[in-house]
Order: structure tokens, then C-alpha cells, then sequence
């Protein structure tokens, strides 16, 4: 016989077999009891929760030959078909590759007939959110006016991807990832199960790898005991995931807490150098220092490696770790963005304590910095207005019809010659409201030749078209 793998030798076969997601089977059981099971169901989560086989266990639940239950026997011709799949009466249609609107109108034709051979007809759509705009726009009709004896249900990754007619239409349930303890318990049932030895670090290693997803969990334990020969080690797991020896993270963190860059450079270099998935490396360096904040804050324990006069330190190396593994995830190569995080942590001695702070206050600007913000915000017009209250108004009238040049290192006020000795006489007072030194220049106006040439051009032509004289000029 064929080998069958942990994931689907071991997927779920009824409502008690699922793992994490007690809110959804609850909810799903009592409704079936009730009596109370809607027409159509979202089905929203991450892959590897067990979305598709709770829509298995539903099917089973209606079509059992015990009848409708939330306990199906399992061992019926109804149940066991299900269990491979073929089942008449259940549709399994992946939207990935069925999304257009000739799939989704077959799906209408059949539902207007009767079940072959359970009591429902069952549409598990999976990965819903691919299928078209048109094919949700006739899916729609059936949602509306479902005909008797049909359920829907829906199952998505990206549930945002579901137009809001359809979700209105539909009771959805959030599947979210179950805990490392409860993925775990799997794993040892399995294992159990399977009479194979195993390492209670190795289990550890194996759900933290799943991140969260038990399809995943029961694939990676089925490598792991391949690849351990038959057992489940830590030592064999460790080395099929990838995972950075213990000795290296010790190595890293003890220099991390003496500031010693230079090797922190190095062992990054050498990680990615023999191979090691950096990233791994990384979420590890930071579980690590998020272990060591707890026990020196919250328990009031020394840690392995740091204590409480790392405090400080520590969040600010936490803080810029996580930066990193953040920036990381767009560019291919770990390593250069990882070896800059490590060396902004020489910019620490820079910081000032929030402890300095509350004890001396925010420091001063410095002098220099005080004066360029004062060039920067000088408001000619409020200065003329204390030179006037100082040296009178007509001085500051003077300025006011000024031409005001600002160069490099003084300020060149361009007056009229009849004003220019006046303000040169109050120059010492005019310079204490101007960040820069003042020069008065004169600025020659030859108004009386410009009025002249302007009248002889327009007047002459009148005078000699009617013969006449100028009596008197009145300038407007």
C-alpha cells in the first residue's frame, strides 16, 4: 500500500479531532443540533487551519445514515465516501482554477435538483476570493434564494477580497491559528500513535517552524522523522530547519551585551557564509531579548546572560532588530541590512537617558543653533517699528521706502539722497534691530528729466495742433 502522509492520515475526521479553533466548532456543533445551520458559511484564515475539512465534517454531520448529528459515525458508506472525496453530493471546486462565470453557472443548474444520494448538497468553494466579478455576481442569485436542502460554504484566505454582497449574504467564522501548546499535543498524538520516539525540544522546534498552521506542523514532522531516521531528535530537527546552533545565539547575545560590533559583524557573516537562514537567526536573536526584558522587568530575575544595567540598551537594540527584520523581508540579501543593524547600536553613547532628562531637564540649544534660528525667523517690518519708536518717524518712514538687499554679511538699504545722511546719522540704532550690519547707499532718481521728456512728448503735439501756451503744470 502507498505511503500516507501525517497530514492526511491524521486530518481531522470530526469536530473533536480539530485543533485551535474551539469558538468555530462550538458555534458549528450547536447549530447543527439546533437545528439552526445557515445556508452558506464563510470560511476565513491562513492555510493549514482546517478550513476545507471542517466543510468535510459539515457534510458528514448532514449526510451521516445515522442521521444529522454533530457526531457522524465515520464508518457509514456516506462517511467513508466523503472521506475520500467522493461523495456524489459534495462539490469541492478550487476557484483558483474554476473562477469564471460558466464554473459558478453550473453550480446554479444543479442546485435545482434534488440530493442523489445524502439528505444535502454541499459546495465547498475553496479559495473563493479568486473567482471573477461575474462569477460572484451569479453566485449571488443562489445566495439570495438558496433553493432547500443545498449549503454553501466559502473558504478564503484573504477574506477582504469577498465582496460585501456576497459576505452579507453569508455567516463567516474566523479561523486563527491555534497556540504552540496545542500544536504540539497534535504532534504527540501522532507520534504516540505511531510508536515513534521523540524529544520534547523537537516538538518545540517543529511548532515554531508551523507558525501557527497545522497542516504545516504534521509536514514538517513527517520530514523530520525521515530525516532522524525513524526518531525525532532535536540535534537532526535543528538541522533540517535550518536552526542556528544554541552556542552560536549565546555567542552573539554575550557580545551584543559587551557592544562588541566587530564580532557581531562576523557572526553574521559567517551564518550566511555556511548557509543558515538568517531570518530564522534573527526572530531568534529577538525571542532571546524579549526573554531577557521579561525576566529583568516583570520577574525581577537575573537573566542568563543580561541584567538590569542592560535595560536600556536592550530596548534600544530591540527596537532596532525589529526594524530590520522588517526592511529584510524586501530585499534578498539578509545579510547587509542584519550587519547596518548591528552597527546603529554604536549611536547608542548619542542618546541622552529619559533618567538625564527628568533629572536636568531638555537641554539647551546651542548658541550658534540659537542665532541661525534667529536669522532665519528676522522680520524686517517689526524691526523698522521699534527703530521708529527709538528714533522717531520719519526714520522709519525712511525705511519703509527703502530698497532692503540682504547679502552674505550686511544688509543694503538703497535711499533716496535727501534721507540717505539722516539714517547714516541714526546708523547705530538701526544696526541694533538688524542681525547683520547695515550699509545706507544712495539711490539717484532723475524724476524731474523723466516728468520733462514725458510732457514734451504728449503736450507739444496738443500745443501746436491748436496753437496754444502753457499757463501752469500740475503733476497728478
Amino acid at each position: 500500500m502507498a505511503y500516507e502522509s501525517f497530514a492526511r492520515k491524521y486530518r481531522p475526521k470530526n469536530f473533536k479531532e480539530v485543533v485551535g479553533q474551539e469558538t468555530v466548532v462550538r458555534t458549528l456543533s450547536n447549530a447543527i443540533k439546533l437545528d439552526r445551520l445557515s445556508h452558506a458559511y464563510i470560511f476565513a484564515g491562513s492555510r493549514g487551519l482546517g478550513k476545507t475539512t471542517i466543510a468535510r465534517i459539515i457534510t458528514k454531520c448532514l449526510n451521516c445514515e445515522e442521521g444529522i448529528t454533530d457526531t457522524p459515525c465515520g464508518k457509514c458508506e456516506n462517511c467513508i465516501e466523503i472521506e475520500k472525496g467522493s461523495f456524489p453530493d459534495m462539490y469541492e471546486i478550487d476557484a483558483a482554477s474554476n473562477r469564471g462565470i460558466d464554473d459558478i453557472r453550473s453550480i446554479k443548474e444543479n442546485v435545482s435538483y434534488a440530493p442523489i444520494k445524502g439528505r444535502y448538497k454541499v459546495y465547498i468553494i475553496d479559495e473563493a476570493h479568486m473567482l471573477t466579478r461575474e462569477a460572484f455576481n451569479a453566485l449571488l442569485k443562489t445566495l439570495e434564494e438558496p433553493p432547500p436542502n443545498n449549503l454553501f460554504i466559502l473558504a478564503t484566505t484573504e477574506l477582504h477580497k469577498i465582496p460585501d454582497t456576497i459576505r452579507s449574504r453569508c455567516q463567516t467564522f474566523i479561523f486563527r491559528p491555534p497556540n504552540k501548546a496545542q500544536i504540539k499535543e497534535y504532534l504527540k498524538r501522532i507520534l504516540e500513535n505511531e510508536n515513534i520516539r521523540y524529544e520534547e525540544d523537537a516538538l518545540e522546534l517543529i511548532a515554531n517552524a508551523s507558525e501557527g498552521g497545522v497542516r504545516d506542523a504534521a509536514s514538517i514532522l513527517d520530514q523530520a522523522v525521515i530525516y532522524g531516521g525513524g526518531k525525532i531528535k532535536k540535534e537532526t530537527t535543528e538541522e533540517l530547519l535550518g536552526v542556528i546552533p544554541e552556542e552560536i545565539q549565546k555567542k552573539f547575545l554575550e557580545n551584543l551585551k559587551n557592544k562588541n560590533l566587530k564580532e557581531l559583524v562576523k557572526i553574521i557573516e559567517r551564518l550566511d557564509r555556511e548557509g543558515y537562514d538568517l531570518t530564522i537567526f534573527w526572530n531568534q536573536i529577538l525571542e532571546s531579548i524579549h526573554s531577557a526584558l521579561l525576566s529583568v522587568v516583570i520577574e525581577k530575575e537575573k537573566d542568563d546572560i543580561f541584567s538590569e544595567e542592560d535595560l536600556e540598551f536592550l530596548i534600544y537594540a530591540n527596537d532596532i532588530f525589529k526594524k530590520a527584520l522588517i526592511e529584510s523581508r524586501a530585499f534578498h540579501d539578509k545579510k547587509d541590512i542584519f550587519q547596518l543593524a548591528v552597527l546603529k547600536l554604536r549611536f547608542m553613547k548619542n542618546l541622552i537617558s529619559l533618567e538625564e532628562i527628568l533629572k536636568n531637564g531638555v537641554p539647551e540649544i546651542k548658541t550658534e543653533e540659537k542665532q541661525e534660528k534667529k536669522e532665519e525667523s528676522f522680520d524686517i517690518q517689526k524691526a523698522i517699528l521699534k527703530i521708529g519708536k527709538e528714533a522717531g518717524g520719519i526714520i522709519a518712514g525712511a525705511l519703509k521706502n527703502a530698497s532692503i538687499k540682504e547679502e552674505e554679511n550686511s544688509f543694503i538699504l538703497l535711499v533716496d539722497k535727501t534721507v540717505a545722511e539722516l539714517l547714516k546719522d541714526k546708523l547705530d540704532i538701526i544696526e541694533k534691530y538688524f542681525p547683520k550690519p547695515v550699509k545706507i547707499e544712495e539711490l539717484e532718481i532723475k524724476t524731474e528729466r523723466k516728468k520733462q521728456k514725458k510732457r514734451d512728448e504728449s503736450v507739444d503735439k496738443v500745443l501746436e495742433l491748436f496753437q496754444g501756451k502753457i499757463i501752469s503744470y500740475k503733476e497728478e
